[in-house]
């Protein structure tokens, strides 16, 4: 039997449609490209109603649209990381007590309002795809930018927080009407923290439809259940303590940022 195919994008442009499609195709993914020769015929006659448009299998279009939206913002999310100096090189120790040669301090993008404004409108057209009732940000990185997410998407925002090392919501929100929700997170390498809030928001019945972050730091290997998309991947090497070749070098360490976070 046909797979059903599903439009996932609209191009104005034979050329940018072929390349969406590449794109797919080298990840594994089948696609079609729709009107690509009345386009090429006609262009500029009755926009819109002759877009190209490019088509995926039903079972495929999620997986797609997170592709495309990945490949779009990387190029723009890396560059306010690296103008901003949140792109870090040396020798660090990470929360989860492992180290690392690179580290993303995000604290240096989320101290320009006008970076922070810019980079969660990413994150904002990333979730326009899902249906949901509130954005939630775990403490502390996460809150600053779920609380703009949700305004943007004229969404209801809540954060959670660990007490006694359980991760809960925090006390004083009103759930009465929340039954969907998406989580946000600023930089991911285990995703333990996203999983936690995950299960938090599951033992009060609320339903995760999807999970976003600025960068993936574990190299496209963060499972959630649900659909994961970045903004930028980074695949970063981490070590444990008496393998890292960091310190068998003798180079100085430092701990940056300090948060109960298990990353």
């Amino acid at each position: 039997m046909d797979k059903t195919l599903v439009t996932i994008a609209r191009f104005t442009d034979n050329f940018e449609a072929e390349l969406a499609k590449e794109l797919l195709i080298d990840q594994g993914i089948q696609a079609f490209l729709k009107n690509a020769i009345v386009h090429s015929m006609l262009p500029g006659i009755f926009p819109g109603k002759f877009d190209v448009e490019l088509q995926v299998s039903e079972e495929d279009a999620q997986r797609a649209k997170e592709i495309l939206v990945q490949h779009q913002q990387s190029p723009e999310i890396q560059n306010l990381l690296v103008s901003s100096g949140a792109i870090l090189e040396g020798h660090f120790q990470l929360t989860s007590g492992k180290h690392s040669g690179k580290y993303v301090e995000k604290i240096r993008l989320l101290q320009d309002p006008i970076a922070t404004e810019a980079v969660c409108g990413m994150l904002a057209e990333a979730l326009e795809a899902f249906e949901f009732d509130t954005v939630v940000g775990p403490a502390y990185g996460g809150i600053v930018l779920a609380f703009e997410v949700a305004r943007m998407l004229n969404k209801t925002f809540i954060f959670t927080q660990r007490k006694d090392g359980i991760m809960t919501i925090r006390s004083g929100f009103d759930l009465e009407n929340v039954e969907k929700a998406v989580v946000i997170e600023d930089v991911l390498t285990t995703g333990n923290s996203v999983r936690e809030v995950i299960t938090c928001l599951e033992d009060r019945h609320i339903e995760v439809q999807a999970v976003t972050g600025i960068v993936d730091r574990s190299g496209g290997k963060a499972e959630f259940g649900v659909p994961f998309v970045s903004l930028l991947q980074m695949d970063i090497p981490v070590w444990e303590p008496e393998e890292c070749p960091l310190c068998q070098a003798g180079q100085a360490l430092t701990k940056p940022g300090a948060s109960d976070k298990k990353i």
